[in-house]
């Protein structure tokens, strides 16, 4: 992805049919940049946990994920 955001990641989830079998993780920054263009959208809400069309959006946090890139996991 060029850049992640909200209307790019909702366009990722619908285009690729995710279910709530999986969760997507993103690099810090990534995560970071989503987060804040989702507030800009939904007018300073944010809820917990952090829900894309029922997609759980997590930070990744062991440093396997690449700066605008996607990650899946099977939460299933």
């Amino acid at each position: 992805m060029e850049k992640i955001t909200y209307d790019a990641m909702r366009n990722f989830i619908i285009d690729n049919e995710l279910t709530d079998s999986v969760a997507i993780s993103l690099h810090p920054d990534s995560f970071d940049d989503l987060v804040m263009d989702y507030l800009d959208a939904n007018g300073l809400l944010l809820q917990r946990p952090f829900e894309i069309l029922g997609i759980e959006i997590v930070q990744d946090g062991t440093g396997n994920v690449t700066k605008n890139s996607v990650n899946l996991l099977d939460i299933a």
